[in-house]
C-alpha cells in the first residue's frame, strides 16, 4: 500500500481533482473514480463513480470507493450496483467523501457478480508513492 498522504501544497489548497480508473483483465467493465476538494486528509471531497458495462453478460459491475486512513484503520464505503448491457454507462455523481480519521490513500475498487472474483475485478488508488 502506498504510504504518500493526500494534501496538496498551499498554493493549490482550494483545487485538488484526483482521478482513478480501471478495468478488469477480461475487458468485461471499466470504472472511473473522481474526488474533487481541497486536499487536506480531513475535508470533505466532491466524489463521483462511472462504471461502464463493456459486454452483454447479464452482470451488472459494481463499484465504490475505499481508504486507507492515517490511523491505520480501512474505510469500506457502499458498493454502487451500476446498470448491465453492453456499452452501458451507469454515474455516481451526486457523492460526497470524508474522512474524519485522515485519508491516508483513496481507492476504488470495481467488480462483478461472478463465483470467480479474482478474475472480474480492478482497483485503481491515489496517490501514486
Amino acid at each position: 500500500m502506498a504510504t504518500a498522504t493526500l494534501a496538496a501544497s498551499p498554493a493549490h489548497a482550494a483545487d485538488v481533482v484526483i482521478k482513478m480508473s480501471c478495468h478488469d483483465k477480461h475487458n468485461t467493465f471499466k470504472a472511473y473514480g473522481t474526488l474533487e476538494g481541497s486536499g487536506a486528509p480531513t475535508a470533505k471531497y466532491d466524489a463521483a463513480l462511472e462504471v461502464i458495462d463493456l459486454i452483454d453478460d447479464t452482470r451488472a459491475p459494481q463499484i465504490r470507493f475505499k481508504s486507507a486512513n492515517k490511523d491505520g484503520s480501512v474505510t469500506n464505503f457502499p458498493w454502487h450496483k451500476g446498470a448491465q448491457g453492453r456499452n452501458v454507462v451507469s454515474n455516481f455523481s451526486d457523492l460526497t467523501l470524508q474522512q474524519p480519521k485522515g485519508l491516508k490513500v483513496i481507492f476504488i475498487e470495481a467488480r462483478v457478480n461472478t463465483s470467480d472474483w479474482a478474475e472480474f475485478q480492478c482497483s485503481d488508488y491515489a496517490p501514486k508513492s
